[in-house]
């Protein structure tokens, strides 16, 4: 009898109960913070304990997840990629034991899918990777209809659409192919959606931090929204941590800030100087762009720290740059040269451009090249006068008269004097219709940014559409996808 009563009294027990489910409680919120700070070893300890001590929280396995997409991603180490993704089955078979009315289960699995997508893609895995993009499309799509206010849900539907949104149209296929559509405006409108409804909210603060670094990363890469920037300044300036330093310096390097940028990297890298080695990298970038004379320093810290391909061609071209412009020393130039093909890949546009230069083998006009690595730190005027000072007589080439045309509009374009830069950039366009340099692309791109600026949208919307009409090969995606994402606004 009393085993039938209780046996009753179990079964009259909801089974949510019983179910996984996910507890945000404060250990788990401390794990989350420290994998946003890139904090791996103290957050995986943590977990480690959590899953012994809860073991039907399924906020354990989700952030252990999310563990090793930032690890794989940050560090770009095949090895753990290998040995990390043997504990992948398991943790979706637990994020899938969640019970189908819990609004946090298809976020789990749709964010999982999304992890191992762009890990295997990272490894040249683009099948697997694209299976992974639909199945999360899916899977968030659906929570979307089902748990409309649920603003986690934002956060990645948000990548996913403004990425699609900006896949170059000879791609589009592919999207279609994946049964995945979708558009810049409404994936950044998802993301500021979820930065501003989590602020004043400390219960959703690593949420917003995580939505912040990608709500970054793509404007500066894909979208060129600099009033999008601007408006999240506010937001940025309460964090801190490595992606976060990222976000800021990156941002300062756009507004002309770079010795801002510079200061704030230096000292993030102080007290932690290996865990985002990509930081490395961008310090030793900004400071090439300032000519300093220990500019090399940072990126000999990158190419021996970094266990992956991307930017390891890039940085051996910087430092062929730095012997050439700062220490003045033609044969460790190339020097540096010859090792760019023996490192990384050229999935990278950066990484692509090295490996051209390198098989020219040629010296590039040292006014040009200095001017144009002055542009990228914001030292603009500093790079007119090095343009204005030299002699007519140092551009003989056609590619050397169609950069410094080039070279004088993005320039007078980034200190508003935008009749100049209007004038640079037709007379590139004009003379660069044929060439497999980027000049022309680039420019028609600018005129096109420059014109929507400005509110003539039909203009703008003209250039947008010239882009792929020329014959670069040099950042040729690169172009066609931020002017793809420049017509989509329109």
């Amino acid at each position: 009898m009393r085993f039938i009563l209780t046996t009753f009294l179990l079964l009259s027990i909801p089974a949510v109960l019983w179910a996984q489910q996910f507890t945000w409680n404060e250990e788990i919120r401390d794990a989350y913070s420290l994998l946003l700070d890139l904090r791996f070893k103290q957050a995986d300890s943590t977990l480690k304990i959590l899953a012994i001590r809860e073991p039907k929280n399924l906020c354990v396995p989700y952030l252990q997840d999310l563990s090793d997409f930032l690890f794989i991603v940050v560090s770009e180490d095949r090895k753990e990629f290998d040995r990390r993704e043997l504990f992948r089955e398991k943790r979706l078979k637990a994020l899938e034991s969640a019970a189908v009315s819990d609004p946090f289960r298809n976020v789990a699995l749709g964010e999982h899918q999304l992890h191992w997508a762009f890990s295997n893609m990272r490894f040249g895995n683009y099948l697997n990777g694209a299976m992974g993009i639909r199945k999360a499309f899916q899977l968030l799509e659906d929570n979307t209809h089902r748990f409309p206010n649920l603003l986690h849900t934002y956060k990645s539907m948000g990548l996913l659409h403004t990425l699609v949104g900006t896949v170059p149209d000879n791609y589009q296929w592919a999207t279609k192919l994946m049964g995945v559509n979708g558009s810049i405006t409404q994936g950044m409108s998802e993301m500021q959606r979820v930065i501003k409804g989590t602020s004043g909210r400390p219960e959703f603060g690593l949420v917003q931090k995580e939505t912040l670094f990608l709500f970054t990363f793509l404007q500066i890469n894909l979208v060129n929204d600099d009033a999008a920037l601007k408006n999240i300044d506010r937001y940025l300036v309460k964090q801190s941590g490595p992606l976060m330093d990222f976000a800021k310096a990156r941002i300062l390097q756009k507004n002309g800030r770079t010795d801002e940028a510079i200061a704030l990297l230096e000292t993030s890298l102080t007290s932690r100087p290996y865990v985002f080695p990509y930081l490395q990298f961008l310090l030793g970038e900004m400071k090439l762009s300032r000519m300093d004379a220990d500019a090399n320093k940072a990126l000999d810290v990158y190419l021996r720290i970094f266990k992956g391909n991307s930017y390891m061609k890039a940085a051996y071209h910087k430092l062929a740059w730095h012997a050439l412009l700062v220490q003045r020393d033609q044969k460790s130039y190339f020097s540096y040269l010859t090792r760019i093909s023996n490192v990384g890949s050229t999935m990278v546009d950066e990484d692509r451009a090295a490996q051209q230069e390198s098989e020219v083998r040629k010296l590039p006009n040292v006014h040009l090249l200095r001017a144009r690595i002055m542009f990228d730190g914001g030292y603009y005027t500093k790079a007119i006068e090095s343009l204005e000072n030299a002699p007519q007589s140092s551009f003989i080439s056609q590619d050397e008269k169609l950069e410094l045309s080039y070279r004088m509009g993005r320039l007078r374009h980034e200190i508003g004097d935008h009749k100049q830069a209007i004038e640079h950039y037709e007379t590139t366009c004009k003379n660069g219709a044929t060439s497999t340099r980027y000049f022309a692309a680039n420019a028609s791109l600018q005129l096109g940014l420059l014109y929507e600026k400005l509110g003539e949208k039909e203009k703008a919307r003209k250039y947008f559409q010239a882009c792929s009409t020329f014959k670069n090969t040099e950042y040729r995606d690169s172009i066609n996808q931020k002017a793809k994402a420049g017509l989509l606004r329109l």
